[in-house]
């Protein structure tokens, strides 16, 4: 009796840690990076809306954490802070090339390369503006629009053990991003002078890349971070061999 209970608790154990990718997602050998590849396309194609027995959660509309843009005291005295912000777009992604990944991960260089045809990044703004002659205390919607991104992500990570698996522990996620427009419209810029709404949208759009240079050490860290978490939760679920065939 003892005996049959013991067997009972180990079958249970090796059940409950026993978490694997949908039967319809192909697994690759360490290193195979085109199998990988096409792989991955499929995982985005067919799971966007998540996976919640892996862990996987939807990242067809993320959750992106507040980002002050501007915020220099002074004089001339401009805060403008971005909050409640979801991303869409990553959905339609695709994988276009993928280095690293071997049965060692941290002995080599890990790079994801991705192209969306358009992210959109929607939710509120906070501004304060104080000048010589203009003052704004104001708030309301914002629509950011990316067109045909090329994303570049750097990735660094380690093993960690658990339950006798191996886990992918991503420490780093450094992305770098080119686009061919960014078109951004914020609301009641000014509410009692529409028209001057629409001239600093105007100004800002006509003027984007230099604003995007400006803005991307502040804005890649955040985004990062916020898709990072969705990257740790799966990652903390799935053990790292049971992505990959066994050798």
């Amino acid at each position: 009796m003892f005996k049959h209970i013991i067997i009972i608790c180990i079958l249970w154990k090796s059940f409950l840690y026993a978490v694997d990718l949908p039967k319809d997602i192909k697994k690759c050998r360490f290193g195979d990076h085109p199998c990988i590849i096409n792989s991955t396309n499929e995982l985005i194609r067919r799971y966007s809306k998540g996976i919640a027995e892996v862990g996987l959660e939807p990242f067809d509309n993320i959750k992106i954490e507040d980002i002050t843009l501007i915020d220099s005291p002074g004089p001339i005295y401009i805060y403008y802070k971005l909050i409640d912000q979801f991303l869409k777009g990553f959905e339609n992604a695709t994988v276009t090339n993928i280095t690293g990944f071997e049965q060692n991960p941290e002995l080599s260089h890990m790079e994801i390369n991705l192209k969306i045809p358009r992210l959109v990044l929607q939710g509120s703004y906070e501004l304060q503006g104080r000048g010589l002659i203009v003052y704004t205390n104001a708030s309301g919607l914002t629509h950011s629009d990316f067109q045909n991104v090329r994303v570049s992500c750097s990735i660094k990570g380690f093993i960690e053990y658990r339950n006798n698996k191996r886990y992918l522990k991503i420490y780093d996620l450094v992305p770098h991003i080119e686009m061919d427009r960014w078109i951004l419209w914020a609301d009641n810029l000014y509410k009692e002078n529409t028209d001057l709404t629409v001239i600093l949208n105007r100004v800002v759009n006509e003027n984007w890349l230099e604003l995007w240079n400006e803005i991307q050490p502040t804005t890649l860290p955040a985004y990062s971070r916020s898709i990072l978490k969705i990257i740790d939760k799966f990652m903390r679920t799935v053990s790292y061999d049971d992505m990959f065939l066994s050798n």
